[in-house]
């Protein structure tokens, strides 16, 4: 789904979500606000990703364990494939005025808001529940099913569930929820879990 509505390569998102993992808010870092600037990440998050999502070698390094099967081959890894087939699809569903215009509001509330808004006002505004550089904003979580709930995701990068506080919603882990118990999916440990683990 996220590649049909983006385009955006598996492989490569990950490497680029890794990377960011690994050096978080520090040199090596594809987009952090305190590095590159608020605004940078803020307003052009999209091309400092495209940057980093282009060289083969952080792809390598960081995506190595994500392998290729033919639907990757042949249709996922081609984004403007995505793109042709989302917008005849959502002019096929809704007309071709009402689809392009859908096509062109998603581009823009992705890329140039919502994704923006996790890695630009969730590193710089917030609140912390844990000692990282990320925060959470409950009103982004809710628009991004629960991506804003950064601060929360730095600390248990694993965790499939990134509510942890009461107060607190994650669209995706209800989706997540449900393909655990249809076996569709078997997620990590969650946040409240891996707290009550005992420590060596």
């Amino acid at each position: 789904m996220v590649w049909l509505t983006t385009g955006i390569v598996v492989k490569q998102w990950v490497a680029v979500h890794r990377k960011h993992h690994a050096f978080p808010d520090e040199e090596g870092d594809p987009h952090s606000p305190h590095l590159a600037g608020f605004w940078s990440v803020q307003l052009g998050n999209v091309f400092h990703y495209a940057r980093e999502a282009r060289k083969p070698e952080v792809v390598e390094k960081y995506a190595k364990d994500i392998k290729d099967d033919a639907w990757d081959r042949y249709l996922f890894n081609h984004g403007k494939a995505a793109n042709v087939l989302g917008l005849t699809l959502l002019c096929l569903g809704l007309g071709v005025g009402w689809g392009l215009l859908a096509g062109v509001l998603h581009a823009i509330g992705y890329v140039f808001i919502l994704s923006p808004s996790v890695n630009g006002l969730c590193h710089v505004f917030g609140r912390k529940n844990f000692d990282n550089t990320a925060t959470n904003l409950q009103s982004i979580a809710f628009l991004t099913a629960g991506e804003g709930l950064h601060n929360n995701h730095h600390a248990f990068q694993r965790s499939p569930k990134f509510s942890y506080r009461p107060g607190e919603f994650d669209l995706a882990w209800s989706v997540i929820w449900v393909l655990t118990k249809l076996r569709l999916a078997q997620p990590y440990t969650t946040i409240k879990e891996a707290l009550a683990q005992p420590t060596t």
